[in-house]
């Protein structure tokens, strides 16, 4: 009878019975701290991809939300203290230069996340130059001010060519008409981000996005 009782105590778990998986638990634990609009997913990105897409998130929030605790997902799967890899290299790179700009500060944030504090009075640093602000994003005597309207913000010999890639992907998106001015600044946005991280001019930028919009719009056509 012991031996039996012996023997049971050494069976293994039941088949099926519930075992926490880590990476469940990591993501409950990030759900806890950022909620789902604080959190922006990165890792099936290529690396220039996931540092374009990082920037114009942190520019955005840096536009809308100063101080706010973001959570960039670089890597799933990983193992604590394994090595990054290329993706997570090139945002912590992108976010080394944004710091004191933009953001506060960053530091990671369980096993394949990075946290980020965007600047209480956020500056537009262009990558590998200088502290100057160019006038975009909030600072000191900004902040808490209105926002100027798209239209005034973007140049006027560009405004056309701005207004042509904003209804483009006002179309693709099924937005209303009334949403026009809300992306044609989100569109602003993403060219001043494109234009500082390929160095070229916002117009270059701005035939960028037309292209790719063009293409998502005709492409299979």
């Amino acid at each position: 009878m012991e031996q039996r009782e012996s023997c049971k105590a050494r069976s293994p778990p039941i088949p099926g019975a519930f075992v926490p998986n880590l990476s469940d638990l990591a993501r409950e634990y990030e759900a806890r701290h950022f909620p789902p609009t604080q959190r922006l997913d990165l890792h099936s990105e290529g690396p220039d991809t996931a540092r374009v897409r990082a920037l114009r998130w942190i520019q955005t929030w840096a536009h809308e939300a100063p101080g706010t605790a973001l959570l960039l997902v670089v890597e799933r799967g990983v193992r604590p203290g394994a090595r990054g890899g290329p993706i997570r290299r090139s945002v912590e790179k992108l976010l080394d230069s944004l710091v004191g700009g933009l953001i506060e500060s960053w530091q990671p944030f369980g096993a394949g996340s990075l946290a980020v504090r965007i600047a209480l009075h956020p500056r537009l640093v262009p990558i590998g130059g200088s502290a100057e602000d160019p006038g975009e994003g909030r600072t000191p005597e900004t902040a808490g001010a209105a926002y100027v309207d798209a239209e005034e913000d973007i140049p006027e010999e560009l405004l056309p060519l701005a207004r042509h890639v904003a209804e483009l992907r006002r179309s693709r998106e099924g937005l209303a008409v009334s949403l026009l001015p809300v992306v044609l600044r989100r569109v602003w946005i993403e060219a001043q981000a494109d234009a500082m991280l390929a160095r070229t001019p916002w117009e270059a930028a701005l035939r960028s996005l037309l292209r790719e919009e063009q293409r998502q719009a005709y492409g299979s056509e």
